[in-house]
């Protein structure tokens, strides 16, 4: 299958966000945690969904120790270099990581260099939220069904363009998912961004966009993109009139997510307060409602169901990068 490189993969500049903190709570052996600031690596741009989510968190774990929690943003690098950082950091429960979910399960594979491995250097905290794809065409596009651009893809092989993220990138994956799914052959054409790739659709130099919603919901309710399906196995609010992808491809889920996890060596008493505090944030009325106008979807959890998650997240993709003969770049 044919792919396009509109610009080569980056590991760009480092993500970090910090996170500070004092309280009331769980006791450690010589004091009360978090008894300094606590760092959390960030590794998304300020302003992005995953980074309002993150200070709409750190505001309500403000509110809940006591002290004041702050966000610095560096992002770049696909999650590698935020990954590097929190590893580089210390263990005494002062620094944890908000991290994407494809640096856990796909960088590793897809990007050369990587020198963490998640269940030796890392522990789980929570999965925190997560966020369906949504397959987006023009307004005037005549594809008015999922069905119908499968139809075309395989009438016409190589032909259909499809904008993604970036080679190796969880939208350029859903694309090769969706065609091993299928047996549709679409041309897929890598961007460095979401912007990009979605600008290349209103403009017509490709036929679908492929991200999660929040990145497409201002041309959506502007009229200029239409949704033809979204890779949640569920109806998510504001999302409740969008087909499943699922309905006309089986198998066709897909999540981008983001997760709290720590380094290795945090004591555990520390783990089981943040969790435990995390929790009760994701699930404030207030949280879980600014996160559904982002796009994205509270599913705290434990750390168990964190670790499971991430086993099944990695099999999914490593499928597809195996199918698609995908290497590291």
């Amino acid at each position: 299958m044919k792919t396009i490189s509109v610009s080569r993969h980056l590991l760009g500049a480092a993500a970090a966000v910090t996170f500070a903190a004092s309280s009331a709570g769980a006791q450690t052996p010589a004091s009360p945690w978090p008894n300094q600031p606590v760092r959390m690596i960030l590794p998304v741009p300020a302003g992005s969904a995953p980074d309002v989510l993150a200070r709409l968190v750190g505001v309500k774990l403000t509110e809940k120790w006591g002290q004041s929690v702050i966000v610095d943003n560096r992002p770049g690098g696909s999650g590698v270099i935020g990954m590097n950082a929190l590893l580089s950091g210390p263990t005494d429960g002062s620094t944890f990581g908000f991290v994407q979910g494809s640096a856990i399960s796909v960088a590793p594979s897809t990007i050369k260099g990587v020198a963490y491995d998640f269940d030796r250097d890392f522990v789980p905290v929570t999965l925190a939220a997560v966020a369906p794809f949504v397959l987006s065409v023009p307004t005037n596009s005549p594809y008015k069904t999922l069905a119908d651009f499968i139809a075309a893809a395989k009438s016409k092989p190589e032909s259909i363009e499809v904008a993604d993220t970036g080679r190796g990138t969880l939208p350029h994956l859903v694309t090769a998912k969706l065609g091993l799914l299928t047996g549709a052959q679409f041309l897929e054409v890598h961007y460095p961004g979401g912007a990009q790739s979605m600008h290349a659709t209103l403009g017509g130099q490709t036929k679908m966009v492929i991200d999660t919603y929040n990145v497409v919901a201002g041309n959506v309710q502007g009229g200029k993109l239409r949704v033809l399906a979204s890779t949640g196995d569920r109806a998510y609010p504001g999302l409740e009139q969008v087909p499943l992808a699922n309905q006309t491809a089986p198998g066709a889920v897909a999540y981008g997510w983001f997760a709290i996890i720590a380094k290795k060596g945090v004591p555990p008493a520390v783990l089981v307060k943040f969790n435990k505090d995390l929790n009760e944030v994701l699930n404030l009325p207030e949280v879980v409602a600014k996160s559904q106008e982002l796009g994205v979807y509270p599913r705290p959890g434990t750390p168990e169901q964190l670790t499971k998650y991430i086993a099944e997240d990695r099999k999914n993709w490593q499928h597809v990068l195996d199918a698609r003969d995908i290497k590291p770049d």
